[in-house]
């Protein structure tokens, strides 16, 4: 599908005003990249991220299933509702849109399964949990996303297998760049360690 070169030079500007959390401006592009082209999928899945991270679910949600209408086979839309659906913890809508990324064919992206682990963890279900986290790892070669360790950390810790959570940690402390989940990281586990040793 041809996108307009107008609409794509409005979608690129809401990138940009996104990754500098401006997005109250993000806004505005999307909005104008989606009014010159309705079919842009991109443009709606943007919008649907910059609503999240606005905390408008909403919204969210709207712009998400927009893009699903627009294009069924669209990743990005599944993955765009799984996280809406993870920050207002709706689990089961966190699950159903983390296997219709999956029936996608989506193999090779560590975010479907991702979700589906984060899914399955809060529904109680850690078996199914751990499965999903560990072929989003096998998936991540190149430790794209360092929060897949941490949530290993919580399936072990489930488990009560301390010793491989606390490896996990210490994966995700080796690769991570985000500085709060480092500090939340790290007061796991030296209670992990506390636990340990006292045993």
């Amino acid at each position: 599908m041809k996108i307009p070169s107008n609409a794509r030079i409005e979608y690129e500007k809401a990138c940009d005003a996104s990754n500098k959390n401006k997005f109250e401006e993000a806004e505005q592009h999307a909005r104008t990249a989606t009014d010159k082209f309705q079919d842009y999928s991109a443009a709606w899945v943007m919008l649907g991220v910059i609503f999240e991270e606005q905390h408008k679910a909403q919204e969210a949600r709207d712009a998400c299933s927009h893009a699903t209408a627009i294009d069924a086979t669209y990743l990005p839309a599944y993955l765009c509702a799984a996280e809406v659906s993870a920050r207002i913890r709706e689990w089961e809508q966190v699950l159903n849109a983390a296997d219709l990324a999956l029936s996608l064919k989506s193999e090779g992206d560590p975010y479907a399964y991702y979700y589906r682990s984060i899914a399955y963890l809060h529904l109680n279900n850690p078996v199914e949990a751990k499965k999903s986290a560990l072929q989003a790892v096998e998936i991540d070669v190149n430790h794209n996303e360092p929060s897949l360790y941490l949530l290993l950390a919580q399936i072990y810790d489930r488990e009560g297998d301390s010793a491989n959570a606390i490896a996990q940690l210490q994966q995700f402390l080796k690769h991570s760049t985000d500085r709060q989940q480092e500090d939340a990281a790290k007061r796991f586990l030296a209670k992990l360690e506390s636990q340990q040793s006292a045993k």
